[in-house]
């Protein structure tokens, strides 16, 4: 196995999702040296397998208030410099016969708590400005959610990190981190394409592999235990809504249908899953029939 010369940069990131790609771009801008390092190719992991949603961070105003309020300001910060990779929607939180009314009051006041825009408007309201929605409505909650496409996202923030000279290296897999006593310095990784092995050395090492983190920790003798949860999606061939439509209740499986470019997505449910299992998951007939019965609740269109 033929072995290239080391190379040495002020930082080394792990993962080619959003979030290392954001680091990425945000280091470089810094004028810092940038390598980062992914084993399979850009936005492959979860940034790749999620509905796009740009929430508004009403979602979690009830139930998490800290991630609701985070999620707004993201919001905000995307649809103003990113404009090219989002459409912003709304979103429409809607209450059905069979769910709470008075949940509602409950959800509007929290969202306010939190920095959200959130408005109550007459069901008639919320069937004209969206046919989709399920004409059986009792309650609406305008929001303002949209919809980004984190292929589009991660790949502008990759080539604006590449234009201010950090190195962006696919195909690569750690195999390992360099260290100097309790410190890390650098990863050694493998090159898939070729076979060769190189060391990297850098200060700082961002860990920035998602789930596949509590991994990359282990290489450091670090003792990260994550608690990975499989979420399953369907992809329509069309597009059914213009609003992204959300059951107004707390977060539930299958309670959001999200539209995307020509496409609409309805998801997600959730299950707990044993960690050696993250690279192995299939969709369960199970998890159809929820995903399609939950669905033409919000839609009926679906049926």
């Amino acid at each position: 196995m033929k072995t290239r010369d080391s190379q040495s940069s002020d930082v080394i990131i792990i993962g080619g999702g959003a979030t290392g790609a954001g680091i990425a771009r945000d280091c470089a801008l810094r004028g810092l040296r940038v390598i980062l390092v992914e084993r399979h190719d850009i936005a492959t992991g979860a940034t790749g397998r999620n509905h796009g949603l740009l929430h508004s961070g009403a979602r979690y105003a009830v139930t998490d208030a800290e991630s609701a309020r985070e999620c707004i300001s993201e919001n905000q910060i995307l649809k103003r410099i990113a404009r090219h990779c989002v459409e912003p929607t709304n979103g429409l939180f809607i209450t059905l016969p069979e769910d709470d009314l008075s949940f509602q009051a409950t959800f509007i006041r929290a969202c306010e708590e939190a920095g959200i825009s959130a408005e109550a408007i007459d069901p008639q309201q919320a069937r004209i400005i969206e046919p989709a929605v399920n004409p059986a409505l009792i309650g609406a909650v305008k929001v303002p959610d949209g919809t980004v496409d984190p292929f589009r996202l991660t790949a502008a923030n990759m080539l604006d990190a590449k234009e201010h000279g950090a190195v962006i290296l696919t195909a690569h897999e750690v195999t390992g981190l360099i260290r100097e006593g309790a410190t890390v310095c650098g990863v050694r990784v493998r090159n898939h394409l070729t076979g060769e092995t190189q060391a990297l050395h850098a200060p700082v090492v961002v860990n920035a592999a998602g789930i596949w983190g509590q991994h990359i920790a282990e290489y450091a003798d670090l003792r990260i235990r994550m608690f990975p949860a499989k979420g399953s999606l369907l992809i329509m061939d069309h597009r059914i809504n213009q609003h992204v439509i959300n059951r107004c209740r707390k977060p539930s499986d299958a309670d959001i249908l999200v539209p995307g470019d020509t496409i609409s997505l309805i998801g997600t449910t959730s299950l707990r899953i044993d960690y050696n299992e993250i690279d192995d998951n299939r969709v369960t007939a199970e998890e159809v029939d929820i995903l399609l019965r939950e669905g033409e609740k919000l839609a009926p269109v679906m049926a």
